[in-house]
């Protein structure tokens, strides 16, 4: 008998962590993307780059920790200032909660100003992982409010 209770609240418990959620590892960019950005190989492709709303074409403002801060209906791009043509991926990572990819876009940009759409975001805190050749080049912060 002792060991049926001892069966049951086992499975008790794991029936409980497996509906609290997954046991899968969080979302990722790719292995090896995140940390800090490769400023080299940013400069030999890109002299500017950062987050603008699309309705103003302006930069956002800055919220507590340097991070652009927009609403849920504003939409984001990023303006890049390019060197030369280059495969540019985008990868939104959620900065909380398992971190989700809720937009992952690519874009081939040429010469001069380019700009790469990624849309609307629910509140929250995200971080743009901006990747050439399979390398991170630059972190773009931003908090939905």
């Amino acid at each position: 008998m002792r060991k049926l209770t001892l069966f049951l609240v086992f499975a008790g418990f794991m029936m409980n962590m497996l509906a609290c959620g997954s046991f899968a590892p969080p979302a990722s960019c790719g292995e090896g993307i995140g940390g800090t950005a490769d400023e080299a190989l940013f400069g030999q492709y890109f002299s500017d780059m950062g987050l603008i709303v699309e309705a103003t074409g302006e930069a956002p403002p800055r919220g507590d920790e340097s991070s652009a801060v927009v609403s849920p209906d504003e939409p984001l791009s990023i303006r890049m200032q390019v060197l030369q043509a280059v495969e540019v991926r985008a990868c939104v990572q959620e900065r909380t909660g398992g971190g989700g990819i809720p937009a992952d876009k690519t874009s081939s940009v040429q010469p001069g100003e380019a700009f790469l759409p990624l849309g609307t975001f629910s509140k929250g805190s995200y971080v743009v992982r901006v990747i050439v050749d399979g390398m991170l080049v630059k972190n773009l912060t931003f908090e939905v409010k």
